[in-house]
């Protein structure tokens, strides 16, 4: 996971690239507590980087959805694509996140 954390006027993005997967728990979770730390009311996680991500990755954007919840903010998903775009589909991820294509 390669990753950049941006802001677009009151909310946090958080860029992500290539892809999202078991190994980068660690890695996620640092990355989660450096975006909700100022705590933004929005969370925009960009996948227009995000190549591949498996049903791990699926997990760590529930532990983003819970860790944002507790601190107030909403998240989005944005630009989803091919691969990553169909598994969101497929575990009906548009029940659980606003999914937005910009």
């Amino acid at each position: 996971m390669q990753y950049n954390i941006t802001t677009e006027g009151t909310a946090t993005v958080l860029h992500l690239s290539e892809q999202l997967v078991d190994a980068d728990r660690a890695a996620f979770d640092t990355v989660l507590s450096r975006v909700l730390s100022s705590r933004p009311p929005r969370v925009i996680v960009d996948f227009s980087g995000l190549h591949y991500m498996d049903s791990a990755g699926l997990g760590l954007l529930l532990t983003l959805r819970e860790r944002a919840r507790a601190a107030g903010a909403e998240v989005v998903l944005r630009n989803p694509t091919g691969a990553v775009r169909d598994m969101l589909q497929l575990a009906r991820f548009d029940t659980l996140f606003s999914v937005v294509n910009a």
